[in-house]
């Protein structure tokens, strides 16, 4: 369980006509993991070329894009938008009926799209165009009524034989300079009448004379007046005219409601076949690129991937039984420090949340001890030792549990961090069971209370702690987060030992272990610094000079090693030397400084200040939980001055001050406990950069 699912390379060499049914049978296993042939080709000597583009990816690419527009046509608004409701209690998987397909008629599909297109485009096309000349009607309309109570007809509006009639909508708030603009423009030669078309808008008719007519209508653009200009159609009696517009106006919802009847008729019928159509054309998509990935030959393809150890047998016996067994294959196992291995971890399902919080630092390579499991163990410990609360922690535990079990809608991704946020309170709890805190209140809270408020806190509300209070034994609590600190570094470093051994690097997994040695030295320093530890010369050169001195000696032979075994050859290549480059290149005396200030300063800035720093770093632990106790003890204090002058206001303020602090406190306990795993933990022994495993497999949801 802490290592990646060990992997063996996979070759399959099949004749052409039996590609189609390989394919299908590698999605039916779905556990290959493909890779591109173009990366092997060396080893075949110019006998496979790559496959080539099949033409009819275009065609795939064009249906699936129709395919698209012709589902988002018939999309309706409730569709489109979810409440809060059915995002947080609508089953997160809806049950379909699947529709089993022996064979893809690609022909068949388009057909039937054209068919659809025509009907679903062309009526949402005739919505869109009505609706259009609906919103105009209306405009109309309104405009006609202002005119009907001003008791004017349309013959009556534009060029008459003297006057000249502007009819249009304006800005309420640019009415004022409307009218100053054509009382000084035309004086009393003009007149304005104004009234209430729309929220915030104005009919606004204006009179002048012939002769005013461009003055004024310049005076009109500047306040950005919108013109009304009668539309041909329309009678000139204003009663006539209105009816007119009322008149078509039905029809057009007429013809609105009557083209979304079919639309809601082709969804009712022939959506989810939309579905199907989609999924098909998608698989078929798919089955064409990946031949992109195969290899070729007159009348074979060759077929690269990575499967797991566990599933060689199973494959090789799935594409014989669908080749008639005219097929080979060879299977090789690689090295754990291959970069080209895909990693596929298989821990339990509780586990998966975590897997994704080391993904977001990145994905584990082949060769990386998988910490998948311990971090589950640890970073629930160190979030609660952060946030140590009885009722604070109680409330993250029901949050977690809440996002598993109740608020179905969500995100699988979310329901499972669930579980992570559950952990992470049920940790609180404890830690606060060991602290002595319930939702603020401990023994030191309560003393607080008693000397600022003359107040006592009942006892009902305060714990006995298991262990101590931090905010009382500050120092012992900063001994604990540098203890946890080295425990939990020394375990990175323990590990990397390991997996350094495990590849056959001796030299790095006894640098490793030596770093565990330096590490106890550092953490030693500190406590003696801080006045914790007694400072001997003794101990000064058994843990702190003796591992720093051998860690430089260690990385002296290092670097002398690959010198001998990299650089030598480097050396030889580039020289050319006479007798064959066999001659040793003598080292000078600045190459041997160079390689021992390599070493001093890897052994005393790389890893013992290195550790000092990393170790210092976990004081975030302590710093964390005096902060919850001092945040949440203001609002104690707080809660109780208010119950002076009310119990609900303090009650109010207590509700409050808990949710801010929880929110916060947790927020800030999950960065922290993130940074101490990324940055003192990972960087020990993890390298990361890997490639995660994935199968080929079609995306199924509607077929079978």
């Amino acid at each position: 369980m802490l290592r990646p699912v060990e992997m063996r390379e996979l070759r399959i060499i099949v004749l052409d006509e039996h590609v189609d049914a390989v394919i299908k049978k590698l999605d039916e296993l779905g556990c290959v993991h493909l890779t591109d042939i173009k990366e092997f080709l060396d080893e075949f000597d110019g006998l496979v070329e790559p496959s080539k583009a099949d033409p009819a990816l275009v065609k795939y690419s064009e249906l699936l894009m129709r395919i698209n527009n012709v589902i988002d046509a018939l999309r309706t608004e409730k569709e489109e938008r979810r409440s809060i409701r059915e995002l947080l209690f609508k089953p997160s998987k809806e049950e379909v009926r699947r529709v089993k397909v022996e064979k893809v008629d690609i022909e068949s599909i388009e057909n039937e799209l054209k068919r659809l297109e025509e009907a679903v485009i062309g009526a949402k096309e005739r919505v869109e165009r009505a609706r259009n000349e609906l919103s105009e009607l209306e405009s109309t309309l309104k405009i006609l009524n202002v005119l009907r109570d001003l008791d004017l007809n349309l013959d009556f509006v534009g060029e008459r034989e003297f006057v000249h009639v502007f009819v249009g909508r304006v800005s309420a708030e640019n009415v004022p300079e409307l009218e100053r603009l054509v009382t000084g423009t035309a004086g009393e030669e003009s007149f304005v009448v104004s009234k209430p078309l729309d929220t915030g808008v104005m009919t606004v008719v204006v009179v002048t004379l012939k002769a005013r007519k461009d003055e004024v209508a310049r005076a009109l653009r500047m306040v950005d007046f919108e013109a009304f200009t009668p539309p041909p159609f329309l009678p000139t009696n204003i009663e006539d005219a209105i009816r007119e517009v009322e008149r078509r106006r039905s029809k057009l919802e007429e013809q609105i409601g009557e083209a979304e009847r079919e639309i809601e008729k082709v969804r009712q019928e022939k959506l989810y076949d939309l579905f199907v159509m989609r999924e098909l054309v998608q698989i078929e998509d798919t089955s064409a690129r990946v031949r992109l990935l195969f290899g070729e030959t007159e009348r074979a393809k060759v077929i690269e991937g990575w499967v797991s150890r566990d599933d060689v047998d199973v494959v090789i016996e799935g594409v014989r039984s669908v080749t008639s067994d005219v097929c080979a294959f060879e299977v090789r196992k690689p090295s754990r420090h291959d970069p080209r291995v895909p990693t596929l971890l298989r821990n339990p399902s509780f586990l998966k949340p975590f897997e994704a919080i080391i993904n977001m630092y990145s994905p584990p390579s082949y060769g990386d001890i998988d910490p998948t499991i311990i971090t589950a163990i640890i970073f629930p410990i160190l979030f609660g030792l952060m946030f140590p609360d009885v009722g604070h922690g109680l409330l993250v535990l029901l949050l977690g549990l809440a996002l598993m079990l109740v608020f179905r809608g969500l995100s699988e991704g979310i329901r499972q961090m669930g579980l992570v946020i559950a952990l992470c309170g049920f940790f609180s709890m404890i830690a606060g069971a060991l602290f002595g805190e319930f939702f603020g209140f401990s023994h030191y809270a309560a003393e607080l209370v008693e000397e600022a408020l003359h107040m006592h806190v009942p006892h009902s509300l305060l714990l006995d702690p298991l262990w101590f209070e931090p905010v009382v034994e500050v120092e012992r609590m900063f001994v604990v987060s540098m203890l946890i600190g080295a425990l939990h570094m020394g375990l990175g470093l323990t590990l990397n030992g390991i997996n350094s051994f495990l590849k056959g690097e001796v030299l790095k997994g006894v640098t490793g272990f030596v770093s565990i040695w330096c590490l106890a030295g550092a953490l030693y320093f500190l406590l003696a610094l801080f006045g914790l530890a007694s400072m001997t010369m003794m101990n000064l050169t058994i843990l702190i000079a003796a591992p720093v001195v051998l860690l430089m000696v260690l990385r002296i032979i290092e670097e002398l090693r690959h010198e001998e075994h990299g650089g030598e050859h480097a050396a030889a290549a580039a020289t050319g030397a006479a007798d064959g480059g066999t001659r040793e290149r003598r080292r000078s005396v600045m190459d041997l400084l160079i390689i021992l200030i390599d070493g001093v300063i890897d052994a005393l800035l790389e890893k013992f200040f290195r550790f000092l720093a990393n170790t210092v770093s976990y004081g975030r632990i302590l710093a964390l939980a005096l902060c919850h106790a001092a945040l949440i003890e203001v609002f104690i204090l707080l809660t109780f001055m208010c119950l002076k002058v009310s119990a609900a206001v303090a009650a109010l303020v207590f509700i409050g001050g808990t949710a801010l602090v929880v929110i916060l406190e947790a927020i800030m306990a999950g960065i922290h406990t993130v940074r101490l795993h990324f940055y003192e933990w990972f960087t020990k022994f993890y390298e990361g950069g890997g490639t995660p495993f994935s199968p080929f497999k079609f995306s199924r949801t509607y077929t079978y």
